[in-house]
């Protein structure tokens, strides 16, 4: 493929046109730049006198020592050809570097010289590459690209600020652009008969049949692919619905097994629920057992206590009785009368005694109650306790009333004897 068929087809693609080296490599310009270059300005009243920074130098006050430091300059230049038909932009990018000779030449601008070269020769470059861009009006271009005039204007840049003592740099990018075949109808028609416009039109008509032939394969190969997908999409359907029956079987399996599992082991939970609550009913015996032995040996030891303090108080009443006989009448009567009244006392505090033990007795029957709210496993055992507290209860008001009986009986015994004697 030739250069004037590659630019072509570039730009009638739609692509950004590309340039092309030529065959014969072209020398590398050397500026020889030094990125430490300085100047020093000695100045005593009226003169002065400019030279190159020394070794070993030591500035005086009346020294002044300045920078040319290398700097970078990016431009752009834009030229139109062929009457509207393309545009060619020149992108400038200048390393330039001002020398002993150009500083010596402007010594007023040395605190800002790179800024003077570029306010004083950005004007000239554009001029020169406007210059060599405008050369291309020939359409020669087409065929052997773009690279010489590149390297041209690279020269053209480096010799003319080398001769203004500017060390210099340049590279150069050139990028055509065309405007639309089909919008140019109302070019100069003066124009319609230049070999580049026919050439355009002659290579867009390549390009057409070119592009089509290429749509038709890309659909083809397109419509090919899209088959070969969707064999792949059948395939991978397949093998999909192959592996969710083989992981439904395996799920499957695994239920059942789970199941069978599940049941062994709810199987041997009931097994050991049945065993603890036998084990529980067994402990809940023995402890009622134990409870009721208990309590029957308290019962017994209260009974043995009451049996002793009645004994005890029958002693006491039969020594008073013979106390009383053997004093006189009026003695009798009077200790009689004392004698009623430690009575009546005694029975005060045995009823009050024996209050204390029914109200102990409804206080601990309150104490079970809440405790049975408590702690519900030991409702039954409560309960025994309360029909036994029920009892106890009872056997005391049975125990008052008879010891009240007693009493009466002995002061109806002692009023009975006196009169007797």
């Amino acid at each position: 493929m030739t250069n004037k068929q590659a630019l072509l087809d570039a730009w009638l693609a739609g692509l950004a046109p590309q340039t092309f080296p030529d065959e014969v490599e072209d020398e590398i310009w050397d500026p020889s730049f030094d990125g430490e270059s300085r100047v020093v300005l000695s100045k005593l009243g009226p003169y002065y006198k400019l030279f190159a920074y020394p070794a070993k130098f030591f500035p005086r006050f009346y020294h002044q020592v300045y920078s040319l430091p290398v700097a970078e300059w990016p431009l752009k230049v834009s030229t139109t050809l062929y009457g509207g038909l393309c545009t060619i932009e020149a992108q400038l990018t200048i390393h330039f570097q001002a020398t002993f000779g150009y500083a010596e030449r402007n010594l007023d601008t040395l605190s800002n010289i790179n800024a003077h070269i570029k306010t004083g020769y950005e004007g000239l470059i554009k001029t020169t590459v406007d210059a060599e861009l405008r050369n291309l009006r020939n359409g020669n271009w087409i065929e052997t690209g773009l690279t010489a005039t590149e390297k041209q204007i690279e020269r053209t840049i480096n010799e003319a600020l080398a001769v203004k003592y500017i060390k210099c740099r340049a590279i150069c990018s050139l990028t055509p652009s065309f405007a639309d075949l089909e919008a140019s109808q109302g070019l100069d028609g003066r124009f319609t008969q230049e070999a580049v416009y026919l050439s355009i039109l002659e290579k867009n008509f390549e390009f057409r049949e070119k592009q089509a032939r290429e749509k038709t394969r890309q659909e083809q190969m397109l419509e090919k692919e899209r088959l070969e997908h969707l064999n792949q999409l059948n395939a991978l359907q397949q093998q999909k619905l192959a592996l969710e029956s083989e992981n439904q079987r395996l799920l499957l399996a695994a239920q059942e097994k789970q199941n069978a599992d599940q049941f062994a082991i709810e199987a041997k939970l009931h097994e050991e629920k049945i065993n603890h609550e036998k084990h529980l009913q067994s402990i809940e015996q023995a402890a009622a057992l134990k409870y009721e032995i208990e309590q029957q040996a308290r019962q017994q030891e209260l009974e043995l206590q009451l049996h002793a303090k009645k004994l005890e108080h029958e002693a006491i009443l039969k020594e008073r009785e013979l106390q009383a006989e053997y004093k006189a009448q009026e003695i009798l009567q009077q200790e009689q009368q004392k004698y009623e009244e430690q009575l009546e006392a005694e029975r005060i505090e045995h009823q009050t005694r024996l209050k204390e033990m029914q109200l102990q007795a409804e206080i601990k029957e309150l104490e079970l109650r809440v405790e049975v709210t408590k702690n519900k496993d030991a409702y039954l055992h409560r309960q025994i306790e309360w029909l036994v507290l029920d009892k106890q209860r009872a056997e005391l008001s049975r125990a008052i009333k008879e010891a009240e009986h007693d009493i009466d009986a002995v002061n109806r015994l002692s009023l009975q004897q006196p009169q007797s004697q």
